[in-house]
Protein backbone atom coordinates (compact mmCIF):
# COMPACT_ATOMS: atom_id res chain seq x y z
CA UNK A 1 0.00 0.00 0.00
CA UNK A 2 2.81 2.25 0.65
CA UNK A 3 4.55 1.43 -2.55
CA UNK A 4 1.44 2.60 -4.05
CA UNK A 5 1.64 5.67 -2.72
CA UNK A 6 5.06 6.65 -2.98
CA UNK A 7 4.47 5.56 -6.70
CA UNK A 8 1.16 8.06 -7.54
CA UNK A 9 3.67 11.14 -5.66
CA UNK A 10 6.62 9.84 -7.91
CA UNK A 11 4.16 10.06 -11.00
CA UNK A 12 3.29 13.14 -9.74
CA UNK A 13 6.46 14.82 -9.38
CA UNK A 14 7.88 13.48 -13.03
CA UNK A 15 4.76 14.95 -14.80
CA UNK A 16 3.95 18.25 -13.97
CA UNK A 17 0.85 20.23 -15.65
CA UNK A 18 0.03 23.30 -16.92
CA UNK A 19 -2.52 25.75 -15.92
CA UNK A 20 -5.64 25.60 -18.53
CA UNK A 21 -6.13 29.49 -18.40
CA UNK A 22 -5.19 31.14 -21.98
CA UNK A 23 -8.36 32.37 -23.65
CA UNK A 24 -9.21 31.69 -27.54
CA UNK A 25 -7.96 35.59 -28.33
CA UNK A 26 -4.59 34.65 -26.36
CA UNK A 27 -4.10 31.96 -28.39
CA UNK A 28 -4.46 33.53 -31.43
CA UNK A 29 -2.00 36.31 -30.12
CA UNK A 30 0.86 33.77 -30.21
CA UNK A 31 0.03 32.23 -33.36
CA UNK A 32 0.01 35.81 -35.06
CA UNK A 33 2.87 37.28 -33.35
CA UNK A 34 4.78 34.16 -34.26
CA UNK A 35 4.31 34.99 -37.91
CA UNK A 36 5.50 38.14 -36.98
CA UNK A 37 3.41 40.41 -40.23
CA UNK A 38 5.32 43.38 -39.97
CA UNK A 39 8.59 41.90 -40.01
CA UNK A 40 7.69 39.49 -43.02
CA UNK A 41 6.24 42.28 -44.95
CA UNK A 42 9.32 44.16 -44.23
CA UNK A 43 11.72 41.76 -45.86
CA UNK A 44 10.02 39.19 -47.72
CA UNK A 45 9.38 41.04 -51.25
CA UNK A 46 12.62 41.97 -52.76
CA UNK A 47 13.81 38.43 -52.66
CA UNK A 48 10.83 37.76 -54.28
CA UNK A 49 10.82 40.62 -56.62
CA UNK A 50 14.12 39.75 -57.63
CA UNK A 51 12.86 35.95 -59.01
CA UNK A 52 9.68 37.03 -60.73
CA UNK A 53 9.63 41.23 -60.53
CA UNK A 54 6.28 42.75 -60.49
CA UNK A 55 4.84 38.89 -59.95
CA UNK A 56 6.13 39.30 -55.88
CA UNK A 57 2.36 38.64 -54.78
CA UNK A 58 1.43 35.32 -57.44
CA UNK A 59 4.49 33.85 -55.42
CA UNK A 60 2.42 34.68 -52.16
CA UNK A 61 -0.31 33.56 -53.17
CA UNK A 62 1.06 29.94 -53.94
CA UNK A 63 2.66 30.17 -50.39
CA UNK A 64 -0.76 31.02 -48.92
CA UNK A 65 -2.72 28.54 -50.32
CA UNK A 66 0.05 25.81 -49.51
CA UNK A 67 0.17 26.96 -46.04
CA UNK A 68 -3.87 27.24 -45.84
CA UNK A 69 -3.55 24.01 -46.73
CA UNK A 70 -0.96 22.73 -43.65
CA UNK A 71 -2.83 25.05 -41.70
CA UNK A 72 -6.07 22.77 -42.41
CA UNK A 73 -4.21 19.49 -41.22
CA UNK A 74 -2.90 21.07 -38.24
CA UNK A 75 -6.46 22.00 -37.26
CA UNK A 76 -7.49 18.20 -37.99
CA UNK A 77 -5.03 17.23 -35.48
CA UNK A 78 -5.54 19.95 -33.15
CA UNK A 79 -9.36 19.05 -32.87
CA UNK A 80 -8.08 15.35 -31.03
CA UNK A 81 -4.70 15.81 -29.92
CA UNK A 82 -3.56 18.04 -27.40
CA UNK A 83 0.21 18.17 -26.55
CA UNK A 84 2.53 20.95 -25.51
CA UNK A 85 4.93 19.57 -27.64
CA UNK A 86 2.85 20.64 -30.77
CA UNK A 87 4.25 19.57 -34.12
CA UNK A 88 5.58 16.28 -31.41
CA UNK A 89 2.33 15.67 -30.64
CA UNK A 90 0.61 15.76 -33.44
CA UNK A 91 2.89 13.56 -35.74
CA UNK A 92 3.58 10.99 -32.75
CA UNK A 93 -0.41 10.36 -32.24
CA UNK A 94 -1.18 10.58 -36.14
CA UNK A 95 1.65 8.83 -37.16
CA UNK A 96 3.85 7.42 -34.52
CA UNK A 97 6.49 7.62 -31.43
CA UNK A 98 9.67 7.71 -33.83
CA UNK A 99 8.18 10.17 -36.53
CA UNK A 100 6.70 12.54 -33.82
CA UNK A 101 10.38 12.70 -32.26
CA UNK A 102 11.77 13.05 -35.54
CA UNK A 103 9.29 15.96 -36.43
CA UNK A 104 9.85 17.66 -32.87
CA UNK A 105 13.66 17.57 -33.43
CA UNK A 106 13.05 18.83 -36.73
CA UNK A 107 10.91 21.91 -35.24
CA UNK A 108 13.70 22.48 -32.55
CA UNK A 109 15.95 23.81 -35.01
CA UNK A 110 13.15 26.27 -36.38
CA UNK A 111 13.15 27.69 -32.89
CA UNK A 112 16.39 27.97 -31.69
CA UNK A 113 17.18 29.87 -35.25
CA UNK A 114 14.45 31.82 -35.30
CA UNK A 115 14.56 33.20 -32.57
CA UNK A 116 17.91 34.88 -32.85
CA UNK A 117 16.80 36.07 -36.56
CA UNK A 118 14.36 37.66 -35.21
CA UNK A 119 15.86 39.41 -32.16
CA UNK A 120 18.79 40.23 -35.04
CA UNK A 121 16.13 41.99 -37.01
CA UNK A 122 14.47 43.58 -34.09
CA UNK A 123 17.68 45.04 -33.30
CA UNK A 124 18.73 45.96 -36.92
CA UNK A 125 15.50 48.15 -36.93
CA UNK A 126 16.18 49.85 -33.69
CA UNK A 127 19.36 50.64 -35.03
CA UNK A 128 17.99 51.90 -38.08
CA UNK A 129 15.95 53.99 -36.39
CA UNK A 130 18.56 55.16 -34.09
CA UNK A 131 20.49 56.20 -37.31
CA UNK A 132 18.10 58.54 -38.69
CA UNK A 133 19.07 60.62 -35.78
CA UNK A 134 22.28 60.90 -36.98
CA UNK A 135 23.74 58.41 -34.03
CA UNK A 136 25.52 55.29 -33.57
CA UNK A 137 26.79 54.80 -37.21
CA UNK A 138 28.19 52.06 -38.04
CA UNK A 139 27.76 50.58 -35.12
CA UNK A 140 26.97 46.26 -34.46
CA UNK A 141 22.86 45.50 -33.78
CA UNK A 142 24.50 43.24 -31.34
CA UNK A 143 24.27 46.51 -28.98
CA UNK A 144 20.45 46.32 -29.17
CA UNK A 145 20.59 42.78 -29.51
CA UNK A 146 21.54 41.84 -25.89
CA UNK A 147 18.81 43.88 -24.39
CA UNK A 148 16.22 42.82 -26.48
CA UNK A 149 17.36 39.57 -25.13
CA UNK A 150 16.82 40.27 -21.66
CA UNK A 151 13.03 41.56 -22.72
CA UNK A 152 12.61 38.20 -24.89
CA UNK A 153 13.34 36.32 -22.32
CA UNK A 154 11.31 37.85 -19.03
CA UNK A 155 8.62 37.61 -21.12
CA UNK A 156 9.38 34.22 -21.72
CA UNK A 157 9.36 33.10 -18.05
CA UNK A 158 5.93 35.77 -17.11
CA UNK A 159 2.62 34.42 -17.18
CA UNK A 160 1.70 32.75 -20.40
CA UNK A 161 -1.55 35.03 -20.42
CA UNK A 162 0.21 38.59 -19.84
CA UNK A 163 2.52 37.77 -22.71
CA UNK A 164 0.56 35.93 -24.89
CA UNK A 165 -2.43 39.34 -24.52
CA UNK A 166 1.02 41.60 -24.89
CA UNK A 167 1.93 39.74 -28.21
CA UNK A 168 -1.33 40.28 -29.14
CA UNK A 169 -1.97 44.30 -28.62
CA UNK A 170 1.83 44.46 -30.07
CA UNK A 171 0.62 42.71 -33.60
CA UNK A 172 -2.71 44.29 -33.81
CA UNK A 173 -1.17 47.89 -33.57
CA UNK A 174 1.79 46.94 -35.78
CA UNK A 175 -1.01 45.31 -38.49
CA UNK A 176 -3.01 49.07 -38.34
CA UNK A 177 0.23 50.81 -38.81
CA UNK A 178 0.66 48.94 -42.04
CA UNK A 179 -3.08 48.68 -43.32
CA UNK A 180 -2.88 52.73 -43.37
CA UNK A 181 0.58 52.89 -45.38
CA UNK A 182 -1.30 50.71 -47.25
CA UNK A 183 -4.69 52.45 -48.22
CA UNK A 184 -2.40 55.52 -48.26
CA UNK A 185 -0.34 54.12 -51.31
CA UNK A 186 -3.24 52.57 -52.77
CA UNK A 187 -5.19 56.22 -53.14
CA UNK A 188 -1.87 58.21 -54.61
CA UNK A 189 -0.91 55.38 -57.62
CA UNK A 190 -4.86 55.58 -58.22
CA UNK A 191 -4.96 58.80 -58.45
CA UNK A 192 -1.83 58.97 -60.85
CA UNK A 193 1.07 59.84 -58.06
CA UNK A 194 2.83 56.26 -58.45
CA UNK A 195 6.56 55.88 -58.33
CA UNK A 196 8.15 54.67 -61.60
CA UNK A 197 5.01 55.42 -63.67
CA UNK A 198 3.11 52.76 -61.78
CA UNK A 199 -0.60 52.40 -61.77
CA UNK A 200 -3.18 50.62 -60.38
CA UNK A 201 -3.07 47.17 -62.70
CA UNK A 202 -3.93 43.26 -61.85
CA UNK A 203 -0.72 42.68 -64.25
CA UNK A 204 0.83 41.92 -60.57
CA UNK A 205 -0.59 38.34 -60.38
CA UNK A 206 0.39 37.43 -63.75
CA UNK A 207 4.40 36.41 -64.39
CA UNK A 208 6.66 38.91 -66.88
CA UNK A 209 7.99 37.79 -69.62
CA UNK A 210 11.31 35.60 -68.48
CA UNK A 211 9.96 34.28 -65.12
CA UNK A 212 8.41 30.78 -65.11
CA UNK A 213 6.50 28.40 -62.38
CA UNK A 214 9.85 27.68 -60.97
CA UNK A 215 10.58 30.94 -60.29
CA UNK A 216 7.41 31.87 -58.54
CA UNK A 217 7.77 28.57 -56.15
CA UNK A 218 11.25 29.47 -55.52
CA UNK A 219 10.08 32.84 -54.83
CA UNK A 220 7.34 31.45 -52.43
CA UNK A 221 10.09 30.01 -49.99
CA UNK A 222 10.55 33.43 -48.72
CA UNK A 223 6.60 32.96 -48.00
CA UNK A 224 7.13 30.40 -46.15
CA UNK A 225 9.47 31.69 -44.13
CA UNK A 226 6.77 34.97 -43.31
CA UNK A 227 4.21 32.13 -42.69
CA UNK A 228 6.08 29.89 -40.66
CA UNK A 229 4.97 30.19 -36.46
CA UNK A 230 1.35 30.38 -37.31
CA UNK A 231 1.23 27.14 -36.11
CA UNK A 232 2.19 28.05 -32.41
CA UNK A 233 -0.93 28.10 -30.52
CA UNK A 234 -1.02 24.34 -30.78
CA UNK A 235 2.16 24.85 -27.83
CA UNK A 236 -0.70 26.00 -26.05
CA UNK A 237 -2.58 22.47 -26.27
CA UNK A 238 -2.13 21.93 -22.62
CA UNK A 239 -2.38 25.87 -21.60
CA UNK A 240 -5.71 26.64 -23.40
CA UNK A 241 -9.14 26.80 -22.33
CA UNK A 242 -11.67 24.21 -23.99
CA UNK A 243 -8.39 23.12 -26.27
CA UNK A 244 -10.27 20.87 -28.99
CA UNK A 245 -11.82 24.15 -29.94
CA UNK A 246 -10.12 27.04 -28.82
CA UNK A 247 -6.75 25.47 -30.42
CA UNK A 248 -7.71 24.77 -33.97
CA UNK A 249 -10.01 27.86 -34.13
CA UNK A 250 -6.81 29.73 -33.23
CA UNK A 251 -4.87 28.42 -36.08
CA UNK A 252 -7.63 28.92 -38.63
CA UNK A 253 -8.09 32.31 -37.73
CA UNK A 254 -4.24 33.63 -37.62
CA UNK A 255 -3.08 31.95 -41.02
CA UNK A 256 -6.65 32.76 -43.21
CA UNK A 257 -5.99 36.29 -41.39
CA UNK A 258 -2.51 36.10 -42.34
CA UNK A 259 -2.78 35.11 -45.42
CA UNK A 260 -5.13 37.65 -46.57
CA UNK A 261 -3.12 40.24 -45.54
CA UNK A 262 0.41 39.11 -46.61
CA UNK A 263 -1.05 39.02 -50.36
CA UNK A 264 -2.73 42.45 -50.05
CA UNK A 265 0.79 43.78 -48.76
CA UNK A 266 2.98 42.49 -51.10
CA UNK A 267 0.68 43.47 -53.64
CA UNK A 268 0.53 47.09 -52.55
CA UNK A 269 4.28 47.32 -52.50
CA UNK A 270 4.81 45.84 -55.77
CA UNK A 271 2.05 48.71 -57.09
CA UNK A 272 3.93 51.32 -54.78
CA UNK A 273 6.95 50.74 -56.20
CA UNK A 274 5.55 50.14 -60.29
CA UNK A 275 4.59 47.38 -61.63
CA UNK A 276 6.67 48.37 -64.44
CA UNK A 277 10.57 47.03 -65.65
CA UNK A 278 11.78 50.39 -63.62
CA UNK A 279 9.64 49.68 -60.74
CA UNK A 280 10.36 46.19 -60.05
CA UNK A 281 14.04 47.15 -60.25
CA UNK A 282 13.37 49.27 -57.55
CA UNK A 283 11.30 46.68 -55.64
CA UNK A 284 14.15 44.38 -55.74
CA UNK A 285 17.25 46.41 -55.10
CA UNK A 286 15.44 47.81 -51.76
CA UNK A 287 16.67 46.64 -48.19
CA UNK A 288 13.13 47.89 -46.52
CA UNK A 289 10.73 48.17 -49.06
CA UNK A 290 7.92 49.72 -46.42
CA UNK A 291 9.76 52.59 -45.23
CA UNK A 292 10.88 53.09 -48.31
CA UNK A 293 7.23 53.53 -49.55
CA UNK A 294 6.46 54.97 -45.88
CA UNK A 295 8.73 58.14 -46.61
CA UNK A 296 7.85 58.30 -50.36
CA UNK A 297 4.03 58.13 -50.22
CA UNK A 298 4.07 60.06 -46.83
CA UNK A 299 7.27 61.22 -44.75
CA UNK A 300 9.96 60.62 -42.57
CA UNK A 301 7.92 60.42 -39.78
CA UNK A 302 5.71 57.81 -40.61
CA UNK A 303 8.54 55.92 -41.71
CA UNK A 304 9.98 56.17 -38.69
CA UNK A 305 6.66 55.02 -36.83
CA UNK A 306 6.93 51.94 -39.46
CA UNK A 307 10.24 51.35 -38.51
CA UNK A 308 9.36 51.34 -34.81
CA UNK A 309 6.51 49.13 -35.53
CA UNK A 310 8.67 46.85 -37.21
CA UNK A 311 10.96 46.53 -33.95
CA UNK A 312 8.16 45.85 -31.82
CA UNK A 313 6.67 43.17 -34.23
CA UNK A 314 10.15 41.49 -34.62
CA UNK A 315 9.97 41.42 -30.58
CA UNK A 316 7.17 39.85 -30.51
CA UNK A 317 7.74 37.01 -32.47
CA UNK A 318 11.30 36.03 -30.79
CA UNK A 319 8.95 36.35 -27.96
CA UNK A 320 6.08 33.86 -29.61
CA UNK A 321 8.89 31.50 -30.73
CA UNK A 322 11.03 31.67 -27.04
CA UNK A 323 7.07 30.26 -25.68
CA UNK A 324 6.46 28.03 -28.19
CA UNK A 325 9.97 26.43 -28.63
CA UNK A 326 10.35 25.98 -24.62
CA UNK A 327 6.97 23.70 -24.36
CA UNK A 328 8.59 21.83 -27.42
CA UNK A 329 11.60 21.42 -25.30
CA UNK A 330 9.28 20.53 -22.33
CA UNK A 331 7.02 17.95 -24.15
CA UNK A 332 9.57 16.07 -25.65
CA UNK A 333 11.87 16.21 -22.92
CA UNK A 334 8.69 14.55 -20.04
CA UNK A 335 8.47 11.85 -22.32
CA UNK A 336 11.46 10.48 -23.72
CA UNK A 337 13.74 11.70 -20.21
CA UNK A 338 11.10 12.31 -17.33
CA UNK A 339 13.69 13.65 -14.94
CA UNK A 340 15.68 16.09 -16.59
CA UNK A 341 15.51 19.56 -15.61
CA UNK A 342 13.85 20.41 -18.66
CA UNK A 343 10.44 18.27 -18.09
CA UNK A 344 9.53 20.61 -15.05
CA UNK A 345 7.56 23.84 -14.45
CA UNK A 346 8.27 26.68 -12.67
CA UNK A 347 5.96 26.47 -9.42
CA UNK A 348 4.73 30.36 -9.44
CA UNK A 349 3.94 30.53 -13.02
CA UNK A 350 3.34 27.04 -14.34
CA UNK A 351 6.20 27.64 -17.56
CA UNK A 352 9.29 25.29 -18.56
CA UNK A 353 11.59 28.19 -17.42
CA UNK A 354 14.17 25.26 -18.00
CA UNK A 355 13.02 25.18 -21.66
CA UNK A 356 13.04 29.10 -21.71
CA UNK A 357 16.59 29.61 -20.26
CA UNK A 358 18.09 26.87 -23.29
CA UNK A 359 16.32 28.50 -25.91
CA UNK A 360 17.72 31.97 -24.61
CA UNK A 361 21.36 30.31 -24.50
CA UNK A 362 21.67 29.36 -28.26
CA UNK A 363 20.19 32.24 -29.14
CA UNK A 364 23.09 33.98 -27.58
CA UNK A 365 25.28 31.55 -29.05
CA UNK A 366 23.86 32.10 -32.87
CA UNK A 367 24.11 36.08 -32.05
CA UNK A 368 27.62 36.26 -31.14
CA UNK A 369 28.86 34.33 -33.97
CA UNK A 370 26.97 35.98 -36.37
CA UNK A 371 27.05 39.61 -35.86
CA UNK A 372 29.97 39.03 -33.53
CA UNK A 373 32.60 37.00 -35.54
CA UNK A 374 31.12 36.63 -38.84
CA UNK A 375 30.37 40.35 -39.38
CA UNK A 376 26.67 40.08 -40.16
CA UNK A 377 24.10 42.55 -40.11
CA UNK A 378 20.80 42.34 -37.99
CA UNK A 379 19.19 41.86 -41.98
CA UNK A 380 21.52 39.66 -43.36
CA UNK A 381 21.20 37.54 -40.05
CA UNK A 382 17.33 36.92 -40.12
CA UNK A 383 18.09 35.90 -43.92
CA UNK A 384 20.21 33.16 -43.11
CA UNK A 385 18.51 31.80 -39.88
CA UNK A 386 15.26 32.28 -41.42
CA UNK A 387 16.06 30.28 -44.44
CA UNK A 388 17.64 27.48 -42.52
CA UNK A 389 15.21 27.29 -39.79
CA UNK A 390 12.31 26.77 -42.91
CA UNK A 391 14.28 24.47 -44.61
CA UNK A 392 13.63 21.92 -41.25
CA UNK A 393 10.36 23.37 -40.59
CA UNK A 394 8.95 22.61 -44.08
CA UNK A 395 9.99 18.51 -42.61
CA UNK A 396 7.84 19.14 -39.71
CA UNK A 397 4.83 20.83 -42.07
CA UNK A 398 5.05 17.82 -44.03
CA UNK A 399 4.80 15.32 -41.11
CA UNK A 400 2.22 16.96 -39.91
CA UNK A 401 -0.18 16.95 -43.75
CA UNK A 402 0.96 13.09 -43.54
CA UNK A 403 0.17 12.26 -40.19
CA UNK A 404 -3.70 14.18 -40.60
CA UNK A 405 -3.84 12.80 -43.78
CA UNK A 406 -3.62 9.36 -42.49
CA UNK A 407 -5.64 10.25 -39.34
CA UNK A 408 -8.43 11.06 -41.47
CA UNK A 409 -8.37 7.91 -44.08
CA UNK A 410 -7.75 5.51 -41.33
CA UNK A 411 -11.08 7.36 -39.41
CA UNK A 412 -9.50 7.95 -35.96
CA UNK A 413 -10.71 11.68 -36.48
CA UNK A 414 -13.95 11.13 -37.23
CA UNK A 415 -14.62 13.20 -40.18
CA UNK A 416 -15.43 12.33 -43.73
CA UNK A 417 -12.58 10.79 -45.52
CA UNK A 418 -12.79 13.27 -48.62
CA UNK A 419 -11.11 15.66 -46.06
CA UNK A 420 -7.81 14.20 -45.79
CA UNK A 421 -7.59 15.61 -49.84
CA UNK A 422 -6.45 19.08 -48.31
CA UNK A 423 -3.68 17.91 -46.12
CA UNK A 424 -2.42 15.42 -49.15
CA UNK A 425 -2.15 18.43 -51.49
CA UNK A 426 -0.12 20.13 -48.69
CA UNK A 427 2.45 17.22 -48.84
CA UNK A 428 2.57 17.48 -52.29
CA UNK A 429 3.29 21.34 -52.07
CA UNK A 430 5.99 21.28 -49.73
CA UNK A 431 7.73 18.46 -51.86
CA UNK A 432 7.51 20.68 -55.02
CA UNK A 433 9.05 23.86 -52.53
CA UNK A 434 11.57 21.42 -51.75
CA UNK A 435 13.10 20.64 -55.19
CA UNK A 436 12.77 23.99 -56.44
CA UNK A 437 14.65 25.14 -53.29
CA UNK A 438 17.17 22.75 -53.46
CA UNK A 439 17.68 22.07 -57.67
CA UNK A 440 19.77 23.41 -59.11
CA UNK A 441 21.67 24.56 -55.49
CA UNK A 442 21.41 28.21 -54.49
CA UNK A 443 23.88 30.45 -54.47
CA UNK A 444 26.77 30.63 -51.10
CA UNK A 445 26.30 30.86 -48.52
CA UNK A 446 22.61 29.67 -48.69
CA UNK A 447 23.86 26.69 -50.73
CA UNK A 448 25.75 25.45 -47.15
CA UNK A 449 22.31 25.97 -45.17
CA UNK A 450 20.79 22.67 -46.55
CA UNK A 451 23.58 20.63 -45.69
CA UNK A 452 23.53 22.34 -41.99
CA UNK A 453 20.00 21.20 -41.62
CA UNK A 454 20.59 17.47 -43.14
CA UNK A 455 23.38 16.96 -40.56
CA UNK A 456 20.29 18.26 -37.77
CA UNK A 457 18.00 15.89 -39.07
CA UNK A 458 20.75 12.91 -39.06
CA UNK A 459 21.22 13.19 -35.67
CA UNK A 460 17.89 13.29 -34.90
CA UNK A 461 17.40 10.09 -37.13
CA UNK A 462 20.54 8.70 -35.45
CA UNK A 463 19.02 9.05 -31.71
CA UNK A 464 16.16 7.14 -32.79
CA UNK A 465 18.02 4.16 -34.70
CA UNK A 466 20.96 3.77 -31.88
CA UNK A 467 18.87 4.55 -28.63
CA UNK A 468 15.87 1.64 -28.81
CA UNK A 469 14.39 2.74 -25.51
CA UNK A 470 14.00 6.24 -26.56
CA UNK A 471 11.19 5.34 -29.06
CA UNK A 472 9.38 3.36 -26.18
CA UNK A 473 9.42 6.00 -23.53
CA UNK A 474 7.96 8.71 -26.51
CA UNK A 475 5.54 6.27 -27.21
CA UNK A 476 4.22 5.67 -23.58
CA UNK A 477 4.72 9.43 -22.62
CA UNK A 478 2.75 10.67 -25.17
CA UNK A 479 -0.50 8.13 -24.67
CA UNK A 480 -0.23 9.58 -20.94
CA UNK A 481 0.11 12.82 -22.20
CA UNK A 482 -2.82 13.29 -24.50
CA UNK A 483 -4.88 10.85 -21.49
CA UNK A 484 -3.98 13.31 -19.00
CA UNK A 485 -5.12 16.71 -21.19
CA UNK A 486 -8.39 14.72 -22.09
CA UNK A 487 -8.85 14.21 -18.82
CA UNK A 488 -8.01 17.91 -17.48
CA UNK A 489 -10.37 19.76 -20.52
CA UNK A 490 -12.82 17.26 -19.27
CA UNK A 491 -12.77 18.33 -15.54
CA UNK A 492 -12.79 22.34 -16.89
CA UNK A 493 -16.20 21.30 -18.74
CA UNK A 494 -17.44 19.77 -16.30
CA UNK A 495 -16.61 22.76 -13.97
CA UNK A 496 -18.01 25.04 -16.18
CA UNK A 497 -21.23 22.66 -16.36
CA UNK A 498 -21.50 22.42 -12.74
CA UNK A 499 -21.46 26.38 -12.76
CA UNK A 500 -24.05 27.08 -15.34
CA UNK A 501 -25.85 24.86 -13.14
CA UNK A 502 -25.23 26.50 -9.66
CA UNK A 503 -26.27 29.59 -11.33
CA UNK A 504 -29.82 28.18 -12.40
CA UNK A 505 -30.06 26.54 -8.69
CA UNK A 506 -30.23 29.19 -6.15
CA UNK A 507 -30.39 26.14 -3.33
CA UNK A 508 -26.72 25.25 -4.19
CA UNK A 509 -25.71 29.01 -3.74
CA UNK A 510 -27.48 29.28 -0.28
CA UNK A 511 -30.24 31.53 -1.70
CA UNK A 512 -33.82 31.18 -0.66
CA UNK A 513 -33.87 27.76 -1.26
CA UNK A 514 -31.10 26.70 0.58
CA UNK A 515 -31.30 24.00 3.68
Amino acid sequence: MASGVQGATTEVVRQPAFRREVTLWETVGLSIAGASPTLAMAFSGPGIAVLVGRAAALSFVFAAVTVLCIGYAFMLLARKYNNAGNVYGFVGESIGSRSGFFAGWAMGLMYFVFVPGSIAASAFFVLSLVNTFGWMKGDSYLIFAIPITLLVYAGGVAFVRRSTRVLLYIEAASVCLLTVIMIIVLVKVGAGHGLNGGHLTLSIFQLPTGANIHDMVLGAVFGFIAFTGFEAAGALGEEARNPERAVPRAIGISVVTIAIFYVACIAVQSLGFGATKSGAAAFASSSGPLFYLANAYVGPVFRDIILAGAAFSAFGAALSEVIAGARLVFGMTRDAAPTSMFARLTGRTGIPARGVILVIGINLICLVILGGFLGANGFTSWQYLGTLGTLTILVGYLLVALGAARAVINGRLGVARWRGAVPILAAVAILFTFYNELIPAPAFPYNILPYIALVWLLAGLGLIVFAPGLAQRVGTGLLRDIRRAREAAAGDQDAAAAGLSSAGNPSQLGGPGAS
